[in-house]
């Protein structure tokens, strides 16, 4: 890595989470001075999996030094314990019956230049403790550090924490999160919209052998070479994935979802006004509409009644946010702010690209900021403006296609049927 010149202040970078971790991780590795700030305590949780993809992660590894991507799968896989590479065969099962929809085959690539896999699954706790890990040089999180108010502008910042803390910066990283403080203080009007959407969320542990006589067979077929961390199922205007999130010598740790579009009214599962408390609960209109599902196993075992009654469950909200590029450019600027991740670009749960995005945001802001020599005030302007010049028409439209996303996962079974009839007959011509 190339020693860059820099500002003698630190980046402040507000929140631990994929994007924040990556930018100081890759400004670590260039010398650029950086402290990053998380209100929660180092044994935070969030160990569910997102999906990483090609576009996102090989940039990653090209600027961390050319990585192998097979480096990064064994670091953060959820089945990396028993040797896996977070592999996911892609396929769509009719949850009524338990069928194979669609599958685009079962070839797993093994890593390498000609091999490389397009997308595979990864622990979130495990890839950000990858990325304080990977360098040579420590990345210096400060946990338990709450912000409360910042000032200052371009190459003079100054953010004052909860119990008291003040830390001066050359310019504050907003990395954290749907509900950023840093945009709440500087564009309060911007908040998160939810969507019409019931999504319900849980999770269980299973030894291994209960996991090999229940999922094993369905998430890794007599055909399959591998494990997938992922077992997809659909039904009529629903979806019900289980998720593997991670796998230890004596549990396979597992998470479900179930979810579907919002009716236009009086919907006895849509609350998007409820509180913390409240998602907690497992309604009864839940357990009903589940009574009324026909599942085969095993999603009935997984998301039936009696598991959700027994193990719980949660409401999650879809959110999604987005600062318009000028107002987050020009307000940020005055105050030496840049947004970065979900706190300028949040996407629905069932987009699949958010944490994506969070790594290419990082990515493309160090790029910016080591083409660019010095760190004065006209410098820092001109890496938020090329940062802000590629990030805003990325996620612009992503924020887009993950809303449309959710649509088009949650049609009515007979359109899957369709679509897969068509998909096998145009795969026999």
């Amino acid at each position: 890595m190339t020693v860059t010149a820099s500002p003698s202040k630190p980046i402040l970078i507000i929140g631990a989470g994929i994007s924040g971790l990556a930018t100081a991780r890759l400004l670590t590795e260039h010398r650029i001075p950086n402290i990053v700030f998380e209100a929660s305590s180092a044994d935070r949780g969030q160990g569910y999996a997102i999906s990483l993809h090609e576009w996102a992660f090989k940039p990653l590894l090209a600027d961390l030094g050319n990585l192998p991507i097979t480096q990064l799968q064994k670091a953060v896989a959820p089945d990396r314990q028993i040797g896996g590479l977070g592999w996911i065969d892609q396929a769509m099962r009719d949850v009524s019956t338990g069928e194979t929809l669609m599958a685009p085959g079962h070839e797993q690539p093994e890593g390498g230049c000609e091999e490389q896999p397009v997308v595979f699954r990864s622990n979130r706790n495990a890839l950000r403790q990858w990325l304080c890990d990977v360098g040579e040089e420590e990345v210096d999180v400060r946990y338990e550090h709450k912000l409360i108010s910042f000032s200052g502008s371009l190459g003079n910042v100054k953010a004052e924490f909860e119990h008291g803390a003040i830390f001066q910066g050359s310019m504050v990283i907003a990395a954290d999160g749907l509900h950023s403080t840093v945009r709440k203080i500087l564009l309060p009007h911007i908040t998160p919209e939810v969507l019409p959407a019931v999504v319900f969320h849980g999770d269980l542990r299973l030894s291994h052998q209960d996991f090999n006589k229940l999922l094993r067979p369905h998430m890794q077929p007599a055909n399959s070479p591998s494990l997938s961390n992922i077992l997809a199922g659909v039904g009529d205007s629903f979806n019900t994935p289980i998720t593997i999130s991670n796998i230890t010598p004596s549990k396979i740790h597992l998470d479900w979802s179930y979810s579907r579009a919002a009716l236009p009214t009086n919907d006895p599962l849509f609350n998007p006004t409820r509180t913390v408390q409240e998602a907690k609960v497992v309604p009864d209109a839940l357990l009903e509409e589940i009574a009324g599902r026909t599942m085969a196993s095993p999603f009935g075992e997984i998301i039936g009644v009696e598991s959700i009654r027994e193990r719980g469950c949660y409401n999650w909200l879809s959110c999604s946010v987005f600062v318009p590029r000028e107002e987050g450019l020009k307000r940020g600027l005055e105050k030496g702010v840049v947004f970065m991740g979900d706190s300028a670009h949040a996407m629905p749960i069932f987009g699949g690209e958010g944490g994506n995005h969070a790594l290419l945001d990082a990515v493309e802001f160090v790029r910016e900021f080591v083409g660019h020599e010095g760190g004065g005030a006209m410098e820092l302007e001109a890496v938020a403006n090329g940062y802000y010049d590629s990030a805003y028409r990325r996620t612009q439209g992503a924020v887009r296609r993950c809303r449309q996303r959710f649509l088009l996962l949650h049609r009515p079974i007979g359109q899957w049927r369709e679509l897969a009839v068509k998909r096998d007959q145009a795969a026999g011509e």
